[in-house]
């Protein structure tokens, strides 16, 4: 018996670079970080997709792992 093939298509590629942001001295309300990274991020040319990723990574948890994830996705 002959397997079929399948082909998987990706409809976006996402960045892998880190988001130029300095996260010391921000407001350290949650609503305010996300909103600096979503800020910064379009400012360098992220589509919505990535962000929406970044951000919904950040609300999948409590507020350490917020700040894991904005450390983890900036420099």
């Amino acid at each position: 018996m002959k397997k079929a093939n399948t082909i998987h298509i990706m409809t976006e590629t996402l960045h892998c670079e880190a988001i130029e942001l300095n996260l010391v001295g921000l407001d350290g309300n949650a609503y305010s970080l996300m909103g600096a990274f979503q800020r910064a991020a379009r400012k360098q040319g992220r589509t919505a997709a990535e962000i929406k990723a970044v951000l919904d990574d950040c609300m999948s948890g409590d507020y350490d792992h917020l700040l894991q994830t904005l450390v983890k996705h900036t420099c």
